[in-house]
């Protein structure tokens, strides 16, 4: 009998993730911080309600792609990975619920922007602001690289158990993970990036590695991961044409310094819809 119970226990523990379903227009739902809700002014109440939630964010140009039978926007802008699943996040307009409770079990596609907050990455760009001309020289500073290192990882020990808690809601969903980064090129512009070339490069890299802690992470779950840094190559606020991040003059009040603008939304978009399985 205890013989028995022990092999019954392993067998369970060891039972595989259900595959997720190919998409037929099942709810798709959007969840994260302000790289989802869009952090770019539009005069629509979702915008007001705390979270900055922006008419034409990403996930609502997904959504006009994909044409789901129920789409159901969660994110909010300051959001970090426990507010996902198990911590209400206050904003000026009262606190709003782990954003999970919002997601139906027959969901098809979840997207997810997050870890940006956990990480805390202005505190490590802001660092590098300096005057034309000048340097900070983050990329040689040890003591800057040792703390880069525990922000990763405190970020990637933050996401996965949050990526596990949509999955146990959503357990055939496609879970769509957007990296972050992206607003750093090869090179500064002062004052858009008012960063020396060397140290851009560095920060580039830092997202980076980044990216792939947010890769590990989704991959846990059976999820897709977007490698938003990577792909998003010559579209750095430097570029006066095609970039689609806003600069470091953006004072928050109609759009946040170096998150995606409305060129920066559609071409997300794209990428989510590319990444979906029909």
């Amino acid at each position: 009998m205890i013989g028995v119970g022990t092999v019954s226990v392993s067998s369970a523990q060891a039972a595989p993730t259900p595959t997720p379903v190919r998409y037929t227009g099942g709810p798709y739902v959007a969840m994260g911080d302000s790289r989802a809700s869009g952090g770019f002014f539009t005069p629509t109440p979702d915008y007001f309600l705390g979270c900055k939630r922006s008419a034409l964010n990403y996930p609502t140009i997904v959504a006009a792609m994909t044409l789901p039978r129920r789409f159901v926007d969660t994110s909010c802008a300051g959001a970090q990975a426990p507010q996902l699943y198990r911590a209400s996040q206050h904003t000026a307009f009262g606190n709003k619920p782990p954003q999970v409770w919002l997601v139906p079990r027959d969901a098809q596609v979840v997207t997810v922007s997050i870890g940006g907050n956990d990480m805390r990455w202005g505190a490590i760009v802001g660092r590098c602001n300096t005057a034309p001309f000048t340097d900070r020289h983050c990329r040689s500073n040890r003591g800057l690289a040792g703390e880069v290192s525990w922000r990763i990882a405190r970020m990637e020990n933050r996401v996965t158990p949050a990526l596990r808690a949509i999955r146990r809601k959503a357990p055939r969903a496609q879970i769509i993970v957007v990296g972050i980064g992206g607003f750093m090129g090869s090179h500064g512009c002062w004052p858009a990036v008012p960063i020396s070339d060397p140290d851009v490069r560095w920060l580039n890299r830092v997202f980076g590695r980044a990216n792939q802690a947010l890769h590990r992470a989704t991959d846990k779950v059976d999820g897709t991961f977007i490698d938003a840094n990577r792909r998003s190559a010559g579209h750095d606020p430097c570029n006066p044409i095609g970039a689609w991040y806003e600069s470091a003059m953006s004072n928050g009040s109609i759009a946040y310094a170096y998150h995606i603008n409305q060129q920066g939304a559609v071409a997300v978009a794209h990428m989510v819809n590319g990444a979906i399985r029909r």
